[in-house]
């Protein structure tokens, strides 16, 4: 069973604190703000190649704090993910893309003049965000494209005969504020205590506390070394506690071990997935 093939989503699911910020994202779920009035694109925005941040700490990805979008070391192809395919009830993906759409990365800061952003939750705000993202990306890309329902070979993960090894757990308090404060915050006041609704690795294990398991999904990918995306067909619809190893890129049985660590197993099925393919995009002027 191959588990080396390239993956687009491979370089979203690495140990990182992107890992961390996405699945704090999607545990929150899908929100109910209101949308009436709300602005649809940006006040402001800044698009320029990614710095070169070789050797230095601080987080890559995507993160939203107020009023503002950032993003560092992303691709146009990963941020077509967020923008459009991220955070649904369903999973949802990006069709592979080749040459500077996969490989060039960009920096972006984006900010909206808006004093209703103060009162939202991070799920809140991201729900608000994603279509002025998509509209930054038309606008400033000049991206194109269009979805589609494409018969994908995937995992479904479901329980092993003996039951998932999860403890179910309240759902863990709305974050309002920025993530990457809240978990600085968190772990000053709670020291050695793990963040609730998010994931973490450290060395060769990864633990979830608060999480539904489709919102752990990524890291589970990523551990595992699966070569395709992973589908949440556990029936299990809580908040659970669990961990699993985080075995070595070398690692061959990866997905036997993280099987074992859940009391789950991935079978693999073909199904039909809402899949944006992107069918054209220009290289933006920096500002």
């Amino acid at each position: 069973m191959s588990r080396k093939a390239r993956s687009p989503y491979r370089s979203r699911l690495l140990v990182s604190l992107f890992a961390i910020l996405m699945a704090q994202a999607a545990a929150q779920g899908p929100s109910n703000a209101s949308t009436v009035d709300a602005p649809q694109k940006f006040d402001v925005a800044s698009i320029r190649p990614a710095a070169d941040r070789t050797g230095q700490p601080g987080w890559m990805g995507i993160q939203i704090t107020g009023d503002r979008f950032e993003a560092r070391n992303a691709s146009l192809e990963s941020l077509v993910w967020w923008a459009y395919a991220f955070g649904g009830p369903q999973r949802q993906k990006v069709s592979e893309s080749k040459g500077w759409i996969e490989s060039q990365q960009w920096d972006i800061v984006a900010k909206v003049d808006d004093p209703s952003f103060a009162g939202l939750t991070n799920a809140e705000r991201r729900d608000r965000m994603r279509p002025m993202v998509q509209a930054l990306l038309e606008e400033r890309f000049h991206l194109k494209l269009h979805s589609e329902p494409r018969p994908t070979s995937v995992y479904a993960l479901v329980q092993a005969k003996d039951g998932a090894k999860v403890k179910e757990v309240p759902a863990p308090p709305e974050l309002h504020g920025n993530f990457a404060e809240a978990l600085k915050h968190y772990r000053e006041e709670n020291p050695g205590k793990p963040f609730p609704g998010a994931i973490s690795c450290s060395g060769d294990r990864c633990t979830a506390t608060a999480m539904t398991i489709s919102s752990a999904l990524g890291q589970i990918q990523g551990s595992s070394h699966a070569d395709r995306m992973v589908i949440d067909q556990t029936g299990l619809k809580g908040y659970y506690d669990f961990s699993f190893r985080n075995p070595g890129h070398d690692d061959d049985g990866a997905m036997v071990e993280v099987e074992a660590d859940l009391g789950m197993r991935f079978e693999s099925r073909k199904v039909d997935l809402t899949t944006y393919v992107i069918d054209s995009a220009e290289k933006p002027s920096a500002n």
